[in-house]
């Protein structure tokens, strides 16, 4: 039943919202995110729901939640940007070494990634109490894999357009 509920209501955003696909298309940035905003409000309303957080809770909560995204997309953009050099470095045939020094350097911004996101949970174990914790342990991983499937499932279902249109 919840499943449904969700995929209902990630279905309901995503349709509503299916004006931004064609301006996305053609160009108009400012659209491309609107989408993800959406997912991310239901996202948050549900997490307020599921853990039965009031004002201030919430507002802690999701300071925290966004300090910590933040540093996750820091170290992010950090590992892309080396993947991309280390890319560069394999097709161009670049020494060796250059490629285990920045594989090292790879593997040191998995280890602060797994640090940064222990650092999180470690901070929400301290807010919450342990039912509300085990709770947010559980929606992070279903919450994805829902709106992952709601998704899959959009798909399946839209008509596909006969060529020439």
């Amino acid at each position: 039943m919840k499943y449904l509920m969700i995929v209902i209501i990630v279905s309901s955003i995503l349709t509503f919202s299916d004006d931004s696909i064609g301006q996305r298309r053609h160009g108009f940035e400012g659209q491309q995110r609107q989408r993800p905003e959406r997912i991310e409000k239901f996202r948050k309303m549900r997490l307020i729901e599921v853990l039965k957080l009031n004002e201030e809770e919430a507002v802690r909560f999701f300071a925290k939640q966004r300090a910590h995204e933040e540093r996750m997309n820091e170290f992010m953009e950090k590992r892309n940007n080396l993947l991309d050099e280390i890319e560069k470095n394999i097709q161009e045939k670049s020494n060796p070494t250059e490629l285990v020094k920045l594989s090292d350097v790879a593997m040191n911004i998995d280890k602060d990634i797994f640090a940064e996101r222990q650092r999180f949970q470690d901070e929400l174990r301290k807010l919450l109490t342990p039912e509300q914790f085990g709770k947010f342990i559980v929606f992070e991983r279903d919450f994805g894999r829902q709106v992952r499937e709601a998704m899959q499932e959009m798909r399946q279902e839209k008509p596909k357009k006969p060529p020439g249109d």
